[in-house]
This record gives C-alpha cells, structure tokens and sequence, in this order.
C-alpha cells in the first residue's frame, strides 16, 4: 500500500513536471512547426502520451519492484537449500524475462504508431468542433463525418496491431510458465529418484515454480501499459528533440526610441524550412524561385514613420511582418530593426520594443484584465483601465476588469475584441507596431473608434500597416505595394495617390468604384 501511494505521487509529480517541459518546449517552437500540427494532435502529444507515462510510473513500477524483491527472496532460500537449484532457478527467470524484454521492443514500434494514430484524430476532432458552424452553414457535416470515419478507422487499424503484438507477447510468456512448470516437476523427479535432494526440496522447488510465475504473470498483465509507455517515451523524447529554427542568441539591443526598418536583399519560401522530425519526411534542402513568397526585397523604413503595405492576396503581406517580428527567419538577406541585425537582438528584447495586432485576435477564457495582460501579473489595475479608456473600451472598464469572459472570449463582439487587442500593446508601449488587416471584420462604426486609437498609436512609433481596406491607411506616411512577393512601388502615400500610372492609384481607383 506504501509503495503503491509513493510510487502514485512520485509518478504525478515526475510526469506534471514533463508536462510542463514539453508545454514550454512546443511553445517555443516557431511558427512553421505550428503550421504543421494541429493543437488537438499537440495536446495528445503533451498530455495524452505523458498520461501513458505516468500510468506506467504509477502501476506497473510498483509491481514490477515487488516482484523483483520476491524473485530475489526465493533465489536466495534457494540457494540456502540447494546452489544448484538457485542457479537453476535464476535461469528460468533470467530467460523468462528476456523473452519478454525481446517481445516488449518488438511491440513498441506498434504502441507509438497507435498513438500517432490517436493523435492525428485528435486534431482532426479539434478542426471539426473549431469550424461547426462553417460546416453546419455550407451543409459539409456529412464529409466531415466520412473524414472522421476514415481516421478512425486508422486508429483502429492501428490498435488491432497493437494487440496482435501484445497478445503474441503473452502466449509466448505463458508458454514459457508452462515450459518452466514442466521442467521443474521432471526434474525434481529425477533428483529424487537418483538421491541427489528429498521429496521435500523437490516440492519446494515445484512451489518456488509456481510463486515465480505470480510476478511473471503480473507483468504480462502489464505489459499493455509498458507498450503505450514505451511508445509514448518514444514520442515525447522525439517532440523534445525537435529545435526550433529561430534560435535566441541576440545580445545586442537597440538605442532606445522608435525602430527603424531595413531590408537588404530579403527572400523567404516556406519550402526551404526543414520538416520537423515528428512529420517522418525528409527536410527540403532549398527553396525554388517557384516556392519564394518575398523576392530581394530591399526596403527601408524611416524611424518614427508609418508605412502601409499593400497588394492582392498572396503578395507577401503578412510574411513581411512576420520576419518583423521575427515569426520567421529570412531565407536570404538580412532584416534589421534600429540598425541591429533582427538575429543579434535577445528574443526578451524583440518582444518588448515590437509588438503585432493580428487580423485573428486570440482571446482566452479568464477575465478582462488576463486577456489585456495575457495573464502578466505586473501591469496594475489602473494602467490595465487606462489602456481600455484609450481605446474606446470604457464600457469594459465600468463592468469590471476582473469580469470573467468565457471560452474565446465569448461576451465580446468582434470590433471589441479587435480593441482589446489594441489596448495589449497600448499597455506595452512597443517602439513598433505591425498592425496586420486590423479592421477586416469589424463594422464601419467601430471601424473608426479603431482607426483614431490606432492613428494616436502611431505617434512617436514606427508602425507598419497592412490593409485591403486603402480608408485605413488615410493617416500613413508612406506606402509599399507588393506584387507576388517583390517591391513594385515605395513613395509617401501622396505621391503615390497622385501618380496616375502608379500601382496604388489603381487601386485607389477600383476601392472608389467598390464603394460607388
């Protein structure tokens, strides 16, 4: 019972502990790693298989130790009664434990794939509750039901070889009992009938038989448990092993004040960043004009000046404000903030004095005041009320910052969670801003309660904003138009507007006739 209780706690602690490891581990990953991998196969990965994990630590250790100590126990009455007999004795167990050593690796490629299997429709679950109601409005709950069908069919599939591995197992341990049961009942006959022991060693030796295949039985009987240990052992070291492509070595910050921006020669392709090693497939060893989202891009931004990035969907927009933020690195060429390389500034840094306001706004179950902080628990009430007064957001501020919102921030509209991301970075106080579609899905109202907070926002800052909606960029300096990746025009914004032959004047032009 002792053992038992220690060996519980000991496995709650050690695996809680894992799961913090591997939590930090993947939210440390880059943006390309979480590209590839749903959340729902992610929370597998760091909760799910840990469980295997502890299950093993907390049932089957404890076991397994009990069994050892009577194993060793009854060797040693042996060879008090007979050396021979424990010699004899050690043996059967020895191979007898082999034999299993040998099936349990043979199983444990079977219990991992099962898991990556689980986990796969897990995340393809998580996928289909996130966007019910797009597939419950464009009438696609039928193939989302076939999609869930055929996943599960694989994970069955995958579990039936699973237990065909582990059954094998087991016949082949409890022949092994029987094998052991045989020899012992014969020899003990024959060391009678030749005097070499009495009946009464002869029967303790058939005893000690029987009470060593108690401990043997008692580990096929977990052997289940060891396989998804094993397998899951093999998947958390894998997700460990993973490193992320970004690596924080920057030790050099820059002067204080807003950032300048420049871009010498910047391409960047998808392609060309490695697949992780949970993804079985070998890593791409470059990347192809076809594959490059940004070509060359040779761009510089004044400190203290606001840029509106413009182009048709696909032209590398929102890239180029991840490599700002650095979300991804530059395949080629250098981006530099404040005349600092962006890979010589320490990631604490970066994080500090840049700051992104994404199109989708991620709000979290807790109250007003965790979503502005994301749970920081430095900032004071007051500066977290200020920041909501400076955005519009008042009527937060007077229900209580400390109000719960629900799942995803159910309680707030759209435009206000948009707000609410807005007052994020008001309480940081960056030197950059990348506001990236800010105002795509929120009304017209609202829409310019957001663009007065964002035009005093961008006071004494750099900011970067990229936009379909050209009445959005009325208060810029300038503007960049991006064309399949690459630079086509770079002026102040009336400049532009009055070049009758220039990019954005045609779209100035085609913005007028949508809202004729």
């Amino acid at each position: 019972m002792v053992v038992s209780w220690f060996a519980t706690v000991t496995a709650w602690h050690t695996t809680n502990q894992i799961r913090l490891q591997l939590a930090g581990h993947v939210l440390g990953l880059d943006h390309e790693f979480h590209r590839r991998h749903t959340p729902g196969e992610l929370i597998q990965r760091v909760d799910g298989d840990v469980t295997s994990v502890s299950d093993f630590l907390g049932r089957v250790v404890p076991r397994v130790v009990g069994a050892a100590a009577m194993v060793v126990g009854m060797v040693a009455v042996l060879a008090v009664v007979d050396w021979r007999l424990a010699i004899g004795a050690l043996a059967y167990v020895v191979l007898s434990a082999g034999l299993i050593v040998r099936g349990r690796h043979r199983a444990v490629g079977e219990a991992s794939d099962e898991m990556g299997a689980y986990a796969q429709l897990y995340g393809g679950i998580e996928e289909r509750l996130t966007a019910a109601e797009d597939l419950r409005a464009n009438g696609a709950g039928s193939h989302a039901m076939w999609r869930f069908i055929e996943e599960s069919a694989g994970a069955m599939h995958s579990s039936v070889r699973r237990e065909s591995a582990f059954l094998r197992l087991w016949w082949a341990v409890q022949g092994s009992v029987a094998v052991g049961s045989s020899v012992s009942l014969v020899a003990g006959a024959l060391l009678v009938s030749n005097g070499s022991i009495s009946l009464g060693t002869a029967f303790l030796m058939f005893q000690y038989v029987l009470l060593l295949e108690r401990p043997l039985e008692d580990v096929v009987q977990q052997l289940e448990t060891v396989q998804k240990a094993n397998g899951a052992m093999v998947r958390v070291i894998d997700l460990l092993a993973e490193r992320p492509t970004i690596i924080d070595a920057g030790t050099t910050c820059p002067a204080a004040g807003p950032l300048a921006i420049d871009f010498d020669a910047v391409s960047f392709g998808y392609a060309s960043i490695g697949h992780s090693s949970l993804d079985h497939s070998p890593a791409d060893t470059g990347t192809s004009d076809g594959d490059r989202v940004l070509h060359q891009i040779s761009l510089s931004i004044g400190a203290g000046r606001s840029v509106g990035i413009v182009g048709r969907t696909g032209s590398g927009k929102t890239t180029l404000s991840r490599l700002v933020v650095r979300l991804v690195e530059a395949t080629h060429g250098q981006v530099r903030l404040g005349g600092v390389a962006i890979a010589d500034i320490p990631m604490v840094e970066l994080r500090r004095r840049v700051a992104l306001i994404p199109q989708e706004v991620e709000l979290f179950s807790g109250t007003v005041r965790d979503n502005v902080t994301l749970f920081d628990p430095d900032p004071t009430d007051q500066q977290v009320a200020g920041a909501l007064h400076r955005v519009g957001l008042s009527a937060l501020v007077t229900g209580g910052i400390h109000r719960e919102l629900g799942a995803g921030g159910a309680g707030l509209s759209a435009g206000e969670a948009q707000l609410l991301a807005l007052a994020r970075v008001w309480l940081r106080e960056p030197d950059l801003v990348v506001l990236d579609e800010a105002t795509a899905r929120i009304d017209p109202a609202t829409e310019v309660q957001l663009e007065t907070a964002i035009a005093e926002l961008m006071r004494g800052r750099t900011t970067i904003v990229i936009a379909h909606r050209l009445s959005t960029l009325r208060h810029v300096d300038e503007i960049v138009v991006l064309d399949h990746g690459i630079v086509v025009e770079h002026g102040t914004r009336e400049a532009l507007a009055a070049d009758t032959s220039g990019r954005f004047h045609q779209l100035l032009a085609l913005a007028l006739e949508d809202t004729a």
